[in-house]
């Protein structure tokens, strides 16, 4: 009797009703109440205050915040010949680059991050990509600086990611729009052309947003689907369909970093205290014209090259010279910044220095300058303030642009690719300025 007993108390003690009556105090239940209306009242405050300041802030200079759009959306438009191209007459849209600078990128009414076209009958036609379109304010391109240096009008019409094929049908649409002839054709060229020309069209425009053409390309006959490219979304499509050019993620931040500028200031504040960790160099392993020459890579190397060709046969059915600029990686400038060790980082400038010179088409090669700039002490990462590319992305730093800027022009001013009034004397200035540089 006496085991019975026991086991009947301890069977009592773990009763489901007396565990409840151990966890569950007296006045337990009415805590947990309070504190969920206190914790209810505190989301509350804090949902107040950031919406106060919020309001209060739409006030003040940081308004221009909602301007901001890291994903340029309409700045660009599709375009079933080169896949995409920029949207003419767009205003100014905020830009951030490398965690450093902002500035306002626009387009003029040829679709070029440029002054309005002013009705010159002589001008300069520049082309390129990235490195020619954007990444630091216009005053500052190396286009501007040009313009600056010879007194010469210069149409900066890059387009970020654009390839020499895209380039060569910008080029020929731009010429035929504008009243004059060019007197130079300037292509700032860079490796990733090749492959941009492989995968031609590489990009399009679905929704105002700059996404990978491969999924909308044509099923037959090549191009790109005209009905994929104007397709309509509903709001149902735009925030559940796949189809989407954005997640649903990207799409939750875009839109709050859109209409919040408390949210762009939370960023912001977290990208300086967390900077990023994978810093973008250009590692040429990843681009087509350091790899290894292979059977199929030969006929993409000779249809890419006679895109370079075709661009002579534009600028001679037109009476203007020819100037291809080859830009370099950073990493090819600061071999230390290479994260492996790469056979030949001058592989591709040999190909493309044998290929022009071939062709008579006048080039200059910028690799051996901008290293002759270049601090090569090894670092872990560059100060855009002394060095010739960010730190944080792989295009040239101000400092870069503005010597580009004086490089390109005295090669054209040396070789008298352009006639330009009082060329002695800018030749001596641009050269004092270079010796600074050394």
């Amino acid at each position: 009797m006496v085991g019975t007993n026991a086991a009947l108390e301890i069977e009592t003690v773990y009763a489901p009703e007396t565990l409840k009556k151990i966890f569950l105090m007296p006045n337990m239940e009415s805590r947990l109440k309070k504190w969920a209306c206190n914790a209810g009242l505190i989301v509350l405050s804090v949902a107040t205050l950031l919406l106060i300041l919020e309001l209060a802030l739409r006030f003040t200079p940081y308004r221009y915040l909602l301007s901001r759009d890291r994903h340029l959306r309409h700045y660009y438009q599709a375009d079933l010949r080169k896949g995409f191209d920029i949207t003419p007459n767009v205003k100014g849209m905020r830009l951030s680059v490398d965690n450093r600078i902002e500035f306002d990128i626009w387009s003029n009414e040829l679709g070029c991050f440029d002054r309005p076209y002013g009705g010159e009958t002589d001008y300069i036609l520049l082309m390129g990509d990235s490195f020619t379109h954007s990444y630091a304010p216009l005053p500052d391109k190396w286009g501007t600086r040009m313009e600056n240096l010879l007194n010469y009008r210069v149409l900066k019409c890059g387009v970020s990611g654009y390839g020499t094929r895209q380039e060569l049908l910008k080029a020929a649409e731009i010429i035929a729009r504008v009243q004059g002839q060019p007197r130079l054709i300037v292509v700032g060229y860079f490796w990733n052309d090749l492959s941009d020309d492989y995968s031609f069209p590489n990009l399009t425009v679905i929704d105002g947003f700059l996404v990978d053409a491969s999924r909308y390309r044509a099923a037959q006959g090549g191009g790109l689907d005209k009905s994929k490219l104007e397709k309509k979304f509903s709001f149902w499509d735009k925030w559940f369909s796949r189809d989407y050019p954005l997640n649903f993620r990207e799409k939750i931040g875009y839109y709050l970093e859109r209409r919040l500028i408390v949210m762009n200031l939370v960023n912001d504040a977290v990208v300086r205290v967390f900077p990023p960790k994978n810093i973008p160099y250009a590692d040429p392993s990843r681009f087509l014209a350091f790899q290894e020459e292979q059977p199929w890579s030969r006929e993409v190397w000779k249809q890419h090259l006679q895109n370079l060709a075709a661009f002579q046969d534009l600028a001679a059915a037109h009476r203007a010279q020819l100037l291809v600029v080859l830009i370099p990686t950073n990493t090819q400038v600061y071999p230390f910044l290479a994260s492996r060790q790469v056979p030949d980082l001058e592989r591709p400038n040999q190909i493309l220095s044998r290929f022009l010179k071939e062709q008579g088409i006048p080039y200059l090669d910028l690799l051996p300058p901008l290293r002759g700039c270049a601090d090569a002490t090894p670092r872990r990462i560059l100060n855009p303030d002394k060095d010739l590319y960010w730190a944080n992305n792989s295009h040239w730093s101000i400092r870069g642009e503005h010597l580009v800027g004086l490089l390109v022009s005295r090669h054209i001013l040396t070789n008298r690719l352009l006639q330009v009034p009082d060329r002695e004397a800018r030749l001596k200035d641009i050269e004092e300025t270079l010796r600074r540089w050394r």
